[in-house]
């Protein structure tokens, strides 16, 4: 599928959303920051009544933070294994895939399958935010690995997949964990649980925004799907691309696509 520019996104398609759900590292981050212009445009969307929901193979410890401190609505975090939510008085509430005691038992077995394989990819390494995950296992080989470990990266991923491991690739880590969900099936659930949406109204209502291979579940189920411009460097290898893209990378790239929607609704 060939993807559009940003400005062929219809203005009834910006005017028909209510959620606006997002991958966090290198679609609302830029590198490793987060850009002032990306907090200007989360900011407007809350205030324009758009709901903005990160939904992230980034850890529970660090989500939880996202939650309280960004003008978020809450999080899925760890690829689809919790929903970090709010209640009315902006209490945390906390939903996992499955039970969290069997999650958690899981991550372990998980944990001890990975550290046999990272014995052949001595560049690699355990995320430094390992410790603060509840539910599944991240390897490092571009967020703290400079260069980037790219060969040593596919090598790795191709080995767990060997192994019969739900192995994805973001930008920055490879994600392991249990089988049975992802991104999209835990966004589905909390938009229909949680915000009552039909799958008819989730596609007409929802515009989901990333960067990497492991959003393809999203970009495959959600007609209004955007990447932000450095997911170029990825297309050739996904099946399944986002609809349109932005001129602009990463959290810059989101703020792009912010100004369009709200510049959109108000025509």
């Amino acid at each position: 599928m060939s993807i559009s520019a940003l400005s062929a996104l219809a203005n009834h398609d910006c005017q028909g959303l209510r959620f606006i759900l997002t991958d966090f590292d290198d679609t609302l981050t830029w590198e490793g920051q987060l850009p002032v212009e990306t907090l200007h445009a989360l900011a407007q969307l809350e205030v324009n009544g758009l709901k903005v929901i990160p939904v992230t193979g980034g850890c529970a410890g660090w989500s939880d933070m996202i939650a309280r401190s960004l003008p978020v609505d809450g999080v899925i975090t760890e690829g689809g294994a919790c929903f970090i939510g709010k209640t009315a008085d902006r209490h945390l509430t906390y939903a996992f895939w499955r039970n969290e005691f069997e999650m958690r038992a899981e991550q372990s077995r998980l944990l001890d399958q990975v550290n046999q394989v990272l014995i052949q990819f001595p560049r690699l390494r355990l995320a430094r935010d390992q410790s603060y995950r509840l539910t599944d296992v991240a390897i490092d080989y571009a967020q703290d690995i400079t260069p980037p470990a790219i060969e040593d990266k596919n090598a790795c991923l191709a080995a767990l997949i060997a192994l019969g491991l739900n192995a994805k690739a973001s930008s920055i880590h490879i994600n392991v964990c249990s089988q049975g969900y992802d991104k999209f099936s835990m966004a589905q659930r909390i938009l229909s649980q949680v915000y009552g949406l039909s799958d008819a109204e989730q596609q007409q209502q929802v515009l989901y925004v990333g960067d990497a291979p492991n959003d393809e579940s999203m970009f495959a189920r959600f007609p209004l799907s955007v990447g932000v411009a450095n997911i170029a460097e990825h297309l050739s290898i996904m099946r399944h691309r986002p609809r349109y893209q932005t001129t602009q990378p990463g959290g810059l790239g989101f703020a792009e696509l912010a100004d369009f929607v709200l510049s959109a609704r108000r025509v």
